[in-house]
């Protein structure tokens, strides 16, 4: 009689130990595709192109653990597949990276069940434009010679600055041409703008400012109301 026991309890804990959550040691497969979107800069929009992502690792998390459970790289056409998969719940995911480098996990959620099972495609985003937002303005000139007004219109050769609104050092500038300018690759925070201006009399340069732009969104383009200069010609 206690061998039999033993027997039936040695039996019951291998059925338990066969019933396990989500993990490896089952028959099914889960698979799909990664595409990279990457948002290259100097196009002065946030046109992205779109591939398939090569190489790339790619990631699964088993149920509600947060810890890697496998990890694999994306093949031809971003194919990815894991196989000897328990039946449950599952978090596939791959990496997306910004412009300061700092990396966000693009995730999807699936149900296996038996067989092959099919997540959706994943999505990651790369380049120097990903996560950084735009300011562009137009530029006015006054045109001066020898201190009497002579013209006015969309300035051209004169210079743009920005910096950090708590920081004195402007870090970046550019040319206008036809009375516009742009910054790329800005991350969230507060700006400050300056446009180079001549006096009229003494051609002594100084800088038209800004007020504060805050750039609180990434993916768009900040427009500051028109600066007027003026130009010894």
């Amino acid at each position: 009689m206690k061998i039999h026991f033993y027997f039936l309890l040695a039996c019951l804990l291998i059925l338990t130990s066969c019933n396990k959550d989500e993990g490896l040691g089952g028959s099914s497969s889960l698979e799909g595709y990664v595409y990279s979107v990457v948002h290259s800069d100097d196009n002065f929009s946030f046109a992205a192109d779109t591939f398939p992502a090569l190489d790339k690792d790619v990631f699964l998390e088993f149920g509600d653990d947060l810890s890697i459970g496998q990890r694999i790289r994306s093949g031809r056409d971003g194919y990815y597949r894991f196989d000897y998969l328990r039946k449950g719940n599952y978090t596939v995911y791959a990496l997306s990276s910004f412009a300061d480098d700092h990396k966000e996990a693009v995730t999807k959620r699936i149900t296996v069940g038996g067989g092959l099972n099919q997540a959706d495609t994943i999505y990651i985003h790369s380049g120097k434009a990903y996560g950084t937002a735009m300011i562009s303005g137009e530029v006015k000139a006054k045109y001066y010679h020898n201190g009497t007004f002579r013209d006015e219109g969309p300035a051209t050769g004169v210079r743009a600055y920005i910096k950090h609104a708590n920081e004195e050092a402007y870090f970046d500038d550019v040319r206008v041409v036809d009375g516009v300018f742009i910054f790329q690759k800005l991350l969230p925070g507060n700006y400050i703008v300056a446009i180079s201006n001549e006096d009229q009399n003494t051609e002594k340069v100084t800088l038209v400012v800004s007020g504060v732009i805050s750039i609180t969104q990434t993916g768009i383009i900040y427009r500051i109301p028109e600066i007027i200069v003026s130009v010894a010609v």
